[in-house]
């Protein structure tokens, strides 16, 4: 989250979760050195430190790491195990089938899946909603798995939207502090939307940098901002101010990011990006949202995309995607 504070809808989550697992309230907050009467304001907040320690307190005394949001728990210890199983890995894609593979091994456990196009991935979650009455599950997932991507490969993993398998929650608001990035509700299924080219990236973390790295996560990844903030994610918030046919050229984008147009050049090639890639997934990830909708005409989505001819979409999202927009279309209809 962007914020100092953490607002109440993500302290009184995992509290009724620790309910669910038979954790006393006031025995968990004095184990976090949490004030009872500091929460009796329904408005109250909790500093970031604050809710770093009562969800690491709620993990080691209901030892459960999926604070009682899930039909089964997962011992105290499980995320660190999967951490040091991957840390070896060669690139974020084999980290991310590892941590795949070793979720796996336990029965009714939350599970993640790469569903892998040409320009765009989609890491999914699936787990059983019916568990997680808060999303609270949900929300920590989203957010711990693309935090401790962009940690293993050391810069900020472009989130270019995230899904959501159920109905926009009360604090549906709060989720832009959380991700940064458009959320659509009532999808399939839950997921992170990644470009493709990430996964290749090599780990840059060690048994050593993940010694330290555990001694404060995951809980440090849903308490405080998010450190792998990348001029890239900072470039794709600046494009969704605009009409996709209006979005600023290099130079414009660099003013409005304060920075110059050669640092935002040189910023961008070291994050394995361009800025005419970053226009072009922007127009893709809007391409395939249309062209799910089956009421929307190739033609039309080329204008509102802005190209000048249909034929030059045409060409464009088959170099993207790998294949027409008819038969992505298609495709889409099938699954």
């Amino acid at each position: 989250m962007t914020r100092h504070q953490i607002p109440r809808p993500f302290i009184d989550a995992p509290l009724r979760g620790a309910q669910r697992r038979g954790l006393s309230t006031l025995e968990l907050l004095s184990a976090a050195g949490i004030d009872v009467q500091a929460l009796d304001n329904p408005d109250a907040c909790l500093g970031n430190n604050d809710y770093a320690r009562l969800l690491g307190q709620l993990w080691k005394l209901g030892n459960d790491e999926y604070m009682g949001c899930a039909p089964v728990a997962s011992p105290y210890g499980t995320f660190a195990m999967m951490c040091k199983a991957i840390i070896s890995c060669s690139s974020l894609e084999h980290a991310l089938q590892r941590a795949r593979r070793f979720y796996a091994l336990f029965e009714q456990a939350p599970a993640i899946h790469l569903q892998q196009q040409q320009e765009l991935t989609r890491l999914e979650i699936r787990h059983d909603i019916r568990y997680d009455p808060d999303h609270f599950l949900s929300e920590s997932l989203l957010a711990i798995w693309h935090r401790l991507s962009s940690w293993l490969v050391g810069q900020g993993i472009p989130l270019l939207s995230v899904g959501c398998n159920y109905s926009p929650p009360a604090h549906a608001a709060l989720y832009q502090d959380l991700f940064a990035t458009p959320v659509r509700f009532n999808e399939p299924v839950t997921y992170l939307l990644i470009p493709t080219r990430v996964l290749s990236l090599p780990i840059s973390q060690t048994p050593a940098t993940l010694r330290a790295f555990l001694q404060h996560s995951p809980a440090d990844f849903l308490a405080r901002p998010n450190p792998h903030e990348s001029m890239t994610g900072k470039l794709r918030q600046l494009f969704r101010r605009y009409p996709l046919q209006q979005l600023p050229d290099l130079n414009q984008s660099a003013g409005l990011l304060q920075v110059s147009a050669a640092t935002l050049r040189r910023r961008l090639a070291a994050e394995n990006t361009s800025f005419q890639k970053l226009k072009d997934e922007c127009r893709l990830e809007e391409a395939c949202l249309l062209l799910a909708q089956q009421d929307t005409s190739i033609r039309d989505i080329a204008d509102y995309l802005g190209f000048t001819e249909t034929s030059t979409f045409h060409r464009a999202f088959r170099k993207w995607q790998g294949l027409t927009p008819g038969a992505y279309r298609t495709r889409q209809r099938q699954t």
